[in-house]
Parts: structure tokens; C-alpha cells; sequence
């Protein structure tokens, strides 16, 4: 399992990266990057990851991503099916802050976009009519070159930037803190998580990842994140239940057993004792909503 930190590739002939990717499922891991992203999912389903945001994801969205706020898109499972013959899709455009030239974004005439890319540190979801618009404008930029491309690009973040139709998705995240020191033990064994915390998490495995002794490696994990390992992967799983049980139709013993509780009563004492009321009253009530900063503490 390698960093979650992504270097994005450097094109000579452009100022930011482009590109549309075709493939079986999506393969970064839970990863962050110093660059902005604008992220349309042409097709394709699964679970999406940003900063202290789970959702479930589908064909059509537009998320943009801040700098350095961690972000993974998981896909169902069948399309890791060999036979299934599912693809997924996707538009992606990655930009450093001064890619339009230093300060470019504190003129006058860009203090919209700066004012964007501010807010987009806690990840943005576009709506519609919005996200059909910019998903249209995707799919006409990659066609352009040169001049042509810069400028339209810059004009499709001044539209998103004067729209009312967007959705913050986390909550406030800081992901300095993974970059400040330890940054490949800790990413290695965050990326872990993510991958598997609807699966059983072994302490010995999550540990070995770390290159260290299950006790040293326990002391470690609360003095970074502020939670032990069970904590930590308990709030992904019922944050992911509290997703679940908002959007799709399928009942608590069946979500249950997806997030990867192994009955059903230690989920509804779990759930409840961090959302402060049963996961059948969640569901009635359909109350989405995040739980408590998963970010790591201040070091």
C-alpha cells in the first residue's frame, strides 16, 4: 500500500492536468494532492471519500476538490468482477493555485474564483442545472488546446464560482497535518482503512503496515488521530450507514451487515451512542448529517 499523497504529472504543453480516464473501476486510493481538482464521473457507482464525507456516489456528479483535502472514490464491488464487463468514467482536471500565474487570483476581476477555491477546501458538490452545465463544458474543454483551453477553463471556474448551486461536503478538515511529519505511516495505514473498513480490520495487519508492534502501534494511532483504531473505524462504518440509510431503501440489518458490523445489536448501540438516537429512527426520520471531525489532532 503506498502513500496516499499523489504526484500529479507536470505537461510541458499546459498549465494544468487533463485528462479522461476509461476503466474498470477507479484505482487511487484514499490520496491527497497540493492541486485543485474538478472531478466529473461520466459512469460509474460506488462509494465517494472526502475529507469527513461518505456518500454514496453515481453517474453525472461534479465534485471540486481544495488542496491537499483527501479524497477517494471506491467503486461497488462487481466492477472488480473480472467477467462483469462494467466501466467506469471520468473527466479530471487538477490545477496548482497560481496556474494562471502568481496572484492571478487576488485581481479584482477573480476575487470569485479565489473566494471558490477558499471554500472548496472542504470539497464542493455541484447542483443542478449547474452540474449538467460544467459537465457539457468538460466534455468541450479537453477538445480545445493552447490559449483556448486556459481561458475557458478560467471562465468555467468564474460560472461555478457565481453559483448558488453548490453543496459543501465536509466537514472543516486539516490535512496539513498529514503532510507535517510521519506522512507515509499514517497515510499508508489511512488509505488501509478506507479500503477495508467495511471488511475486518485485524490489528496485527494495520500494524505490520505501520512497521510496528501492535501496543507501540495502538499509542501511536490515538496520539495522531485522537481515537483508537476501533473508534476510528467505527465512526467510518456508521458514517457510511448514516449514508445509507438517508438514500437507499434497504433495512437496517441489511446495512448493518454492509458497513461490517457483525450483528446487529452492537450496531444499534454503536449508532446510537454516536448519533444519539437508533439507526431505525435515523431511517424514519431521514436526517442526514456529519458526525464529529474524523481529522487528525493538532501535532
Amino acid at each position: 500500500m503506498r502513500p496516499n499523497r499523489l504526484n500529479v504529472p507536470q505537461n510541458d504543453a499546459r498549465s494544468f492536468d487533463l485528462r479522461h480516464e476509461f476503466v474498470p473501476y477507479f484505482t487511487n486510493p484514499w490520496h491527497f494532492h497540493p492541486e485543485f481538482e474538478l472531478n466529473h464521473v461520466i459512469s460509474g457507482s460506488g462509494t465517494r471519500f472526502i475529507g469527513n464525507c461518505i456518500e454514496r456516489f453515481e453517474s453525472g456528479e461534479v465534485i471540486l476538490i481544495g488542496k491537499n483535502l483527501p479524497h477517494y472514490w471506491k467503486n461497488d464491488s462487481i466492477y472488480y468482477q473480472s467477467d462483469s464487463g462494467m466501466m467506469s468514467e471520468a473527466m479530471v482536471v487538477r490545477f496548482s493555485e497560481d496556474f494562471a500565474g502568481k496572484d492571478f487570483f487576488q485581481l479584482p476581476e477573480t476575487g470569485a474564483i479565489s473566494a471558490l477555491l477558499n471554500k472548496a477546501a472542504a470539497g464542493i458538490k455541484l447542483m443542478e442545472p449547474l452540474r449538467s452545465e460544467i459537465a457539457g463544458h468538460l466534455q468541450t474543454l479537453i477538445r480545445m488546446t493552447g490559449f483556448e483551453q486556459l481561458m475557458f477553463l478560467i471562465s468555467m471556474l468564474h460560472k461555478i464560482a457565481v453559483s448558488t448551486h453548490l453543496q459543501p461536503l465536509s466537514t472543516p478538515y486539516a490535512p496539513s497535518q498529514l503532510l507535517a511529519k510521519n506522512s507515509n505511516r499514517l497515510s499508508q495505514v489511512m488509505a488501509y482503512l478506507h479500503e477495508h473498513f467495511t471488511g475486518q480490520i485485524f490489528l496485527n495487519e494495520v500494524a505490520d503496515l505501520a512497521n510496528m508492534n501492535e501496543s507501540a502501534f495502538c499509542r501511536y494511532f490515538k496520539s495522531q488521530t485522537g481515537q483508537t483504531l476501533i473508534q476510528y473505524v467505527t465512526d467510518l462504518r456508521i458514517r457510511y450507514a448514516c449514508e445509507l440509510l438517508v438514500k437507499s431503501e434497504e433495512s437496517v440489518t441489511q446495512i448493518c451487515f454492509q458497513v461490517g458490523f457483525e450483528n446487529v445489536s452492537h450496531f444499534i448501540h454503536a449508532f446510537k451512542k454516536l448519533r444519539g438516537q437508533t439507526p431505525f429512527e435515523f431511517k424514519k426520520g431521514k436526517q442526514p448529517g456529519y458526525l464529529p471531525s474524523l481529522t487528525p489532532k493538532e501535532m
